[in-house]
């Protein structure tokens, strides 16, 4: 029997779960800005919590996220600084706040972030059933659009130009060194780097660490260089102008119905056999206490490496799942005679495997080696058209494959499909051996177009 996603099972089932606790901060009709966040609990006492980030003023919907399924006591212990400047309210104003500022940045066509299409199945349907209160927005009732320095919300101030017109909007630019109202921290994304193990930041959490904190270079230099790339990534992202990372309602439904891949994923990998993957646990072992004497400095450890690795693939050259970690392994260290031992036997059953279908392909794209067999795995968007044939795709394949779609994205210059194939592996918490080099083209790639926008603004 397949489990829902956690999205899926937020947009099915959140509105059959009682609201347990809705809170919002203490100073939100002074600031307008409102962070509010709303609970659901589950049978098992648990709580499915959404988080607003609403600016009342013009932009409506900011910011949402939400924690799926998570013990009501360690969230409040995890945010208890945060939530110290929060008040408790009830349901009702909770959903007239959100959607008094969702309802007037649509007068001016601002969409609310992406993330509203589920956790919009958190709130209430917005109907006569919720109690009307009134909240004030914008000021004097007309948008109001603060920013820290000119050309910033560009797109946002052409809306008002056009909706609301000349003379019938406020437009604001702060001075400099008055509190950076726009940056402030969401109760979201409130982590701090040293609160996190080391060897732990990961696309699982660092959605919720603080911007400020990832400025901090000294902290950031401490970690692995995996940690680091993922971390500069996050960064990044956040840095891109508002019409790179958002989507339309209907490019959003787009990618749910990709993450449904994943959502309504295979158990396992495809035509992989229990005894496959017995060998494969093995085989990780092995991969990692040689990879525990590493040292890349050290040629002739290096070379060690590569050559009881190389036993390994021979070994195993019957296991799908083997020569997958043993070949990723050999693509990320930059191992050539590993990796072309790996992919000898690897390509002998690749078209009965698509997790090394899939595995290869993206290796070739990593080490720039342009193979004609991937060639339809490249051409298409849709995992089903890429390796046909097969009603469902385990999440290593899925990952994959959207791993192969941000390098091509890349390679294109898309960027603002490069940033919803992120968010997708965000919200997959993926986690595996060629994510390091696809985020390293990533930041690379994001670095250089933050970099041309923001000489492009100083002409300007």
């Amino acid at each position: 029997m397949q489990t829902l996603s956690p999205r899926k099972y937020v947009q099915a089932k959140a509105r059959t779960m009682p609201v347990s606790k809705c809170m919002v901060n203490k100073d939100w009709e002074e600031s307008q800005i409102a962070n509010v966040s709303v609970m659901r609990k589950h049978p098992n006492g648990n709580v499915t919590i959404g988080l607003y980030r609403v600016d009342l003023l013009c932009l409506g919907v900011k910011d949402t996220v939400f924690f799926f399924n998570t013990p009501e006591d360690e969230f409040f212990e995890e945010y208890s600084e945060q939530l110290a400047d929060f008040k408790e309210i009830e349901y009702a104003l909770a959903h007239n706040i959100i959607y008094a500022g969702h309802d007037f940045a649509l007068e001016f066509d601002i969409h609310p972030h992406h993330n509203f299409e589920v956790t919009r199945f958190i709130l209430e349907e917005d109907d006569h059933e919720v109690p009307v209160i009134e909240v004030p927005v914008g000021t004097d009732g007309l948008p109001h659009l603060i920013v820290e320095k000119a050309g910033q919300f560009a797109e946002i101030l052409a809306k008002l130009k056009q909706y609301a017109g000349e003379g019938n909007y406020y437009y604001t630019v702060e001075e400099t060194n008055a509190p950076p109202r726009l940056r402030e921290e969401s109760a979201d994304t409130n982590l701090i780097i040293d609160n996190i193990p080391p060897g732990e930041v990961s696309l699982g959490n660092v959605q919720s660490i603080r911007s400020d904190d990832m400025l901090n270079t000294e902290k950031v230099q401490q970690r692995s260089v995996l940690e680091q790339i993922t971390i500069h990534a996050e960064l990044l992202t956040r840095l891109l102008p508002p019409e790179i990372n958002t989507c339309t309602p209907a490019e959003e439904l787009m990618w749910h119905e990709m993450w449904d891949e994943i959502g309504h994923g295979a158990e396992a990998t495809n035509n992989v056999l229990d005894e496959h993957f017995d060998e494969h646990l093995a085989v990780v072992k092995q991969a990692d206490d040689l990879a525990e004497l590493l040292d890349r400095n050290n040629e002739q450890l290096m070379h060690a490496f590569e050559s009881k690795m190389i036993a390994l693939a021979n070994q195993f050259a019957h296991n799908p799942l083997a020569l997958q970690t043993i070949y990723e392994q050999g693509v990320l260290l930059d191992l050539h005679t590993l990796c072309d031992v790996a992919k000898r036997h690897a390509l002998k059953m690749y078209k009965y495997f698509p997790v090394l279908h899939f595995s290869l392909a993206l290796g070739a794209l990593i080490q720039q080696e342009p193979d004609p067999r991937f060639e339809n795995i490249y051409a298409v968007t849709d995992i089903r058209e890429a390796v046909p044939g097969y009603e469902q795709y385990h999440s290593s394949e899925v990952i994959n494959f959207w791993l192969i779609r941000l390098w091509i994205c890349l390679d294109h210059k898309d960027i603002k499909r490069a940033v919803q194939y992120y968010y997708m592996l965000v919200d997959a918490k993926a986690s595996c051996w060629l994510l390091l080099p696809v985020l390293e083209k990533y930041v690379e790639v994001l670095y250089r177009y933050n970099k041309a926008l923001k000489d492009l603004e100083g002409k300007g």
